[in-house]
């Protein structure tokens, strides 16, 4: 049987995106995700990777190799579904690190922040925040920025920076929201809507603005008139209770994409998207995109990236022994409009 050119083409994409769908819906099943690609082997320890995308399309993932040592970074130029060989990120040779995020700006540079504790070597409290900048895909990355060290609390970044406008940024960190000026190197702190007191080291929450340009807290508040005044969000996901594991991301779109870890233990039983889409108001959960049918093996600590305007891709950790291959990090795409109602 013959089929025309212009037939095909109609019924190709839709086709596509059907099976696209079935594979985004086979996490809920028990069964890891059709398509899910392994990044690194032998991870362990606090690996907690981060992940960005440039302009170009160049995917760059950061992770802990070794618990506070060893982070690596690698390199995807087809969408993550192949990765180059992992590398030593050059500045923490040889150094103790916590993980910490990675942010593409608007002019398409790529900015690391992590943490660092007072001994180069050492777990010597209270750790701080540096960051370094790319922009040749990750191919190399500026000297180390240190921001303000606070000599009696510790201070932790696990989320991506805020662009406010030029070289004015938002760091959301355990102790404090800063607005920083990488131009002038001026710090200081920005009011993030926060109504409950500061332990003495609170979770670091995800800190995003959206499409139109309101400010939504991982704490439940958004805001309208660039974080003068802030209302609470009702029936907000949990990503505050953990929030260096859970992640929020803005979508180009409009919508607003929470990763929200189900089930008892360290690591849940399943991770699935809480999503927004009017502006942050109200949220609903939508597709589990993977459950290994077992509990995940450590923290998971996915992150969420657009990789156009029909596609995310997620990176997570799962360090289970007995699953194929053993501890991995690992990357999946989905189709975005997985995450419609049904």
């Amino acid at each position: 049987m013959r089929y025309s050119t212009r037939l095909i083409a109609t019924v190709a994409p839709a086709l596509l995106l059907a099976a696209n769908l079935r594979a985004a819906e086979k996490a809920a099943d028990g069964v890891p995700a059709a398509g899910l690609v392994r990044i690194a082997e032998g991870v362990s320890g606090h690996i907690h990777p981060a992940v960005a995308i440039t302009p170009r399309g160049t995917l760059i993932v950061v992770y802990s190799q070794a618990d506070f040592r060893d982070m690596r970074i690698t390199r995807s130029t087809d969408g993550g579904r192949t990765w180059e060989p992992s590398k030593a990120f050059p500045h923490l040779i040889d150094k103790t690190e916590y993980p910490g995020s990675l942010t593409t700006l608007a002019d398409g540079r790529v900015v690391h922040a992590w943490n660092r504790w007072t001994e180069p070597t050492g777990r010597e409290e209270p750790r701080y925040v540096e960051y370094s900048i790319s922009s040749d895909e990750g191919l190399t990355w500026s000297p180390p920025v240190e921001l303000p060290k606070n000599p009696t609390v510790t201070s932790v970044i696990r989320h991506p920076i805020v662009e406010l406008a030029g070289d004015r940024w938002l760091f959301q960190l355990s102790d404090a929201t800063l607005e920083h000026n990488r131009l002038t190197g001026q710090t200081k702190p920005f009011d993030d809507g926060r109504t409950e007191p500061l332990a003495p080291r609170p979770t670091p929450v995800p800190f995003v603005r959206t499409a139109k340009g309101t400010l939504v807290h991982g704490r439940g508040a958004r805001s309208t008139d660039g974080g003068r005044t802030w209302t609470p969000i009702a029936d907000f996901p949990n990503v505050h209770e953990q929030g260096w594991r859970h992640e929020m991301t803005a979508l180009k779109n409009g919508w607003i994409v929470a990763s929200e870890i189900v089930g008892p233990g360290v690591g849940g039983d399943f991770i699935r998207y809480v999503v927004s889409r009017d502006d942050g108001l109200s949220w609903k959960p939508s597709i589990t995109y993977y459950n290994p049918g077992r509990p995940i093996g450590g923290r998971a600590c996915p992150r969420t990236v657009e990789l156009d305007e029909k596609t995310l891709g997620v990176v997570f950790y799962d360090v289970d022994a007995k699953q194929p291959g053993g501890p991995g990090v690992f990357f999946l795409r989905l189709p975005t409009a997985s995450l419609a109602p049904k």
